[in-house]
């Protein structure tokens, strides 16, 4: 019996790493056609922070705006206090009176229509924002003084939508190695955006490193067609933007304008991080939702295979399971070099050993059970 369950398994993997293998050559070479941005053009920009219990954190975060080596006049910054209990409202009022550009801050208004959180303080942002081009980062993000003015050289007449690097502080209470599975775990997903968007493409984009036309943004509709469900505010909107809307996408493959964010700092946490990003998926299109669906399959497939190996022997599995392992390492070292995180590759085995399972309980856990997200419970996404 279980050689007959390992042979007809190891048969399906066969076709499936062939789909995996050529999604993923498709995203390193699209890689190779990001280009750095021209633009000189000085655009107004609103940067809109929403904010929720980040009373450790806000100060540095807008501090860190606050020195954007960009003109003053063209820039703004706005805080969306997503009602927030540790003071995180008193300390951005604090830093008023002492901001050289405009620092407003708001605190989320009620849309009982929308079911994000973090929705309706993008919202309620992008209401008050003057800016032609608008970004959006975390609370417990800092960015370089470059920051800005890097994103705006990516935009030219037909790009509606940048995104860029986002990476963990080193870490002070954790160990080295769960900072640097979780690391390398996360640029991985970078990685397939970059190369994803080479193609002219989003899969996925990520909001603390976001910026997007507003024009682009009203085109797409806003926020109309994601008011029912609790995710997709950075990669649902940008697919929108370009898929619906008609913009192109450009990554801003550049440490000027990498930003640097809090890291989990617990298994739990990382899990409940990886099953919010997860429940998203589902209003993918279809194109990417059988890249997704055929990886996760495989993802099942080698779970089973493997252990069953060492009762019935059979190369197969281990073939398909080193084919990946050599892809996605080849994939990371360009990745690694572009973004000078080449240090994070001696992290690659651990994390490449516990990706499969962790990835599977994560998309069960994003599917089907609810999670914890700012010390919210949330619900695992409606459809509509």
């Amino acid at each position: 019996m279980v050689k007959i369950v390992v042979t007809y398994l190891s048969l399906l993997l066969l076709p499936m790493i062939v789909i995996y293998l050529h999604r993923i050559h498709f995203f390193y070479r699209g890689l190779k056609k990001l280009v750095p941005g021209t633009n000189t053009h000085e655009y107004s920009v609103t940067i809109i922070v929403p904010a929720r219990n980040e009373a450790h954190n806000i100060e540095r975060c807008l501090r860190s705006l606050l020195a954007q080596q960009y003109p003053k006049d063209k820039l703004s910054i706005i805080v969306i206090d997503d009602q927030s209990t540790d003071g995180t409202i008193d300390i951005v009022r604090q830093m008023i009176p002492s901001a050289e550009i405009p620092l407003l801050v708001f605190s989320a208004a009620e849309h009982p229509d929308i079911q994000s959180p973090k929705i309706r303080a993008l919202v309620h942002g992008i209401q008050h924002a003057a800016g032609e081009i608008i970004v959006t980062t975390d609370a417990d993000c800092v960015a370089p003084p470059t920051w800005i003015k890097t994103l705006i050289s990516y935009f030219n007449d037909r790009i509606g939508v940048v995104t860029g690097v986002t990476v963990f502080e080193r870490p002070k209470t954790i160990s080295s190695l769960f900072w640097g599975i979780q690391f390398l775990d996360f640029i991985s997903y970078t990685s397939i955006a970059a190369g994803a968007i080479g193609w002219r493409k989003v899969l996925i984009s990520n909001g603390s490193n976001m910026a997007f036309r507003r024009k682009a943004f009203d085109d797409a509709g806003g926020y109309e067609a994601l008011k029912h469900i609790n995710t997709g505010d950075d990669s649902l909107l940008a697919q929108r933007i370009v898929n619906i809307a008609g913009w192109f996408p450009q990554f801003a493959l550049s440490p000027h304008a990498t930003v640097t964010t809090t890291h989990a700092t617990s298994v739990r946490e990382m899990f409940h991080q990886r099953m919010r990003w997860v429940g998203q998926t589902a209003y993918y299109p279809a194109y990417m939702m059988f890249f997704l669906i055929s990886t996760f399959l495989m993802f099942v497939s080698l779970a089973i295979t493997i252990p069953l190996t060492f009762l019935s022997w059979n190369a197969i599995p281990w073939i398909v399971l080193i084919a990946k392992f050599t892809i996605d390492y080849i994939t990371m070292v360009r990745f690694t070099h572009a973004t000078g995180t080449e240090h994070l590759l001696r992290f690659f085995i651990p994390t490449a050993i516990i990706h499969i399972p962790f990835i599977l309980l994560a998309t069960i856990g994003g599917y089907f059970f609810p999670y914890e997200w700012k010390n919210r419970s949330m619900k695992r996404e409606t459809s509509k």
